[in-house]
């Protein structure tokens, strides 16, 4: 099998798109089938797009060995969108109109993920994002999505609120678009479970969230909810510890990877805790879980080829990819001129294993396929993602 690469540079920024095609030699007869990689592999989100990528390298390497999809080779076009909406729609219309996919693996985060769709749309191409929070459920839709949807991480936040009787909840949120929708879904989640909420607000550049704490702090929460990806947190743990809060502190599974670890060393508040997936503790679960095998096995072939481990953005790119060429097999798919039956066959898988954790059951009104059961309470101990006790 060989692997082509092509570096092409922008035209006013140094910039990449990154075209990595399995020929598939190996599998003599049938062409390939073509399935289209748009990710932020640079740009603000670039540690979300690498190890994605890397994920569906991993996934279309095996799928050659084992003799491709029905003896066509798996040939992945992949584009760097540098984490700019914009590049995103421009490499989606290349992937569609000059590679001719099959499908597409789009793209890392939200926004570009939303300018992707349109694209999808217009010319009835299946996408998959790999976004928690995209919407991919919406008349006539192409797009498919990954993770348990930011809902269903609320509310398996709040029913372990109820489990230790948590009631009064601080909720401090940054002035961005993941922050607002923490806020919206927080809020309105909350009436169902007869949680008293405060929130606050702050921009993500602030150095000192001080006064939102202390305003926060009068409603004598019991627990504080801090609606925000990356470096932010940082700052507001470092508050949070200053002031003497000694509640527990949770934040959103975009934060769940090894770089947050490395962000909160010094700053860990006494009980931090996230909404995730079963994958990031799959070594904690017993042997009679459905998909500790398939995790494992994912796991160890990820750490084999890339020397590190995989982390929940990587297989949230794996199964992604695993549903899409599930399709694939099932309608014997020959070329881009299938991707609406692609589409089609992904609505009607049902019970599909998960390396993310639990099965995917997708419909023509459920796109995302994941319910909140499939996600699961995590709490940073030691400098280790572990299971919430």
């Amino acid at each position: 099998m060989k692997t082509r690469m092509i570096m092409l540079a922008g035209c006013c920024l140094f910039a990449f798109a990154l075209h990595l095609a399995f020929s598939g030699h190996a599998l003599a007869g049938k062409p390939a089938l073509k399935l289209g990689v748009n990710l932020d592999t640079t740009g603000y989100a670039a540690w979300l797009g690498e190890p994605e990528l890397r994920a569906v390298q991993l996934y279309a390497d095996q799928v050659n060995a084992g003799g491709g999809i029905d003896g066509h080779p798996l040939e992945l076009v992949v584009y760097d969108n540098q984490s700019n909406p914009e590049k995103s729609s421009t490499n989606a219309k290349k992937l569609i109109q000059r590679d001719k996919v099959s499908a597409m693996i789009a793209t890392s985060i939200t926004a570009t993920s939303n300018a992707t769709k349109p694209v999808a749309q217009a010319e009835k191409v299946t996408m998959f994002s790999l976004s928690g929070s995209y919407e991919p459920n919406y008349a006539d839709s192409y797009s498919f999505a990954g993770f348990v949807h930011t809902t269903g991480m609320v509310a398996t936040i709040y029913d372990y609120f109820a489990k230790k009787g948590i009631k009064r909840v601080a909720l401090l949120c940054a002035n961005d678009s993941t922050g607002q929708t923490w806020l919206d879904q927080a809020s309105k989640e909350a009436k169902a479970y007869g949680i008293q909420i405060a929130s606050e607000r702050f921009n993500v550049n602030d150095m000192d969230v001080t006064p939102q704490l202390a305003r926060l702090k009068g409603i004598n929460p019991q627990a504080l909810i801090v609606g925000v990806s990356g470096k932010p947190n940082a700052v507001v743990a470092k508050n949070f510890n200053q002031m003497g809060f000694k509640i527990p502190y949770i934040t959103g599974h975009g934060n769940i990877s090894d770089s947050f670890l490395k962000l909160m060393e010094g700053n860990e508040p006494d009980t931090l805790l996230l909404p995730g997936a079963y994958f990031v503790v799959w070594k904690e679960l017993p042997a009679s879980y459905p998909q500790k095998k398939l995790m494992q096995e994912f796991a160890e072939a990820y750490q084999k080829k890339f020397h590190q481990l995989p982390d929940i953005y990587a297989v949230v790119a794996y199964d992604a990819a695993r549903v899409t060429v599930e399709a694939m097999r099932r309608v014997k798919a020959q070329g881009p001129q299938d991707s609406g039956k692609i589409r089609a066959e992904i609505e009607k898988i049902k019970n599909f294993p998960a390396a993310y954790g639990g099965a995917y059951t997708f419909s023509k009104d459920d796109h995302r396929g994941l319910k909140k059961t499939d996600a699961v309470m995590l709490q940073v101990k030691d400098g280790k993602f572990r299971l919430a006790r």
